[in-house]
């Protein structure tokens, strides 16, 4: 029994160590841009740097498309049950603006149609230790395997 309780706290303690071992995706990131930058002269600081996902078109972005081309549709309804009721120069008028709302409205359908796919990673919040000089980010594959331009 004694050969039992020692057997599991052996193997406990090794799963604990190896998954205190594993490194974070943005130590991952990390990584790989300071092999990147391994031999030169600049040093950075990833003190305030973050590790964000990127995809080929923004979850909120998507959302924010769906809301405003429903919204869209709501203006054109009513414009188009009030053009019946004006002159002839207002009707064009409304009618001109109806044509961009529409033309809005299309662009909005085919944002809607490509769906928010995951492509990537970005680390941003790098900046250069020795200067005062902008922040830099890079841009990693779905593994953060490799630096993506």
């Amino acid at each position: 029994m004694k050969k039992r309780y020692q057997f599991l706290f052996l193997t406990l303690t090794i799963i604990g160590l190896s998954s205190c071992a594993r490194k974070t995706d943005q130590d991952r990131a990390i990584d790989l841009v300071k092999l990147k930058y391994e031999n030169s002269d600049q040093k950075l600081n990833f003190k305030n740097s973050s590790l964000d996902s990127l995809y080929n078109i923004e979850p909120k972005a998507y959302a924010d498309s769906i809301r405003k081309g429903n919204e869209l549709d709501s203006v054109l309804a009513v414009l188009e049950s009030e053009i019946e009721h004006l002159s002839q120069k207002e009707s064009d008028s409304v009618g001109m603006i109806s044509a961009r709302l529409t033309k809005d409205r299309y662009r909005l359908l085919e944002t809607a149609k490509v769906k928010p796919q995951f492509i990537g990673w970005k680390l941003t919040g790098v900046k250069p230790a020795d200067t005062k000089s902008n922040e830099l980010s890079f841009k990693f594959d779905k593994g953060i395997t490799v630096i993506v331009p």
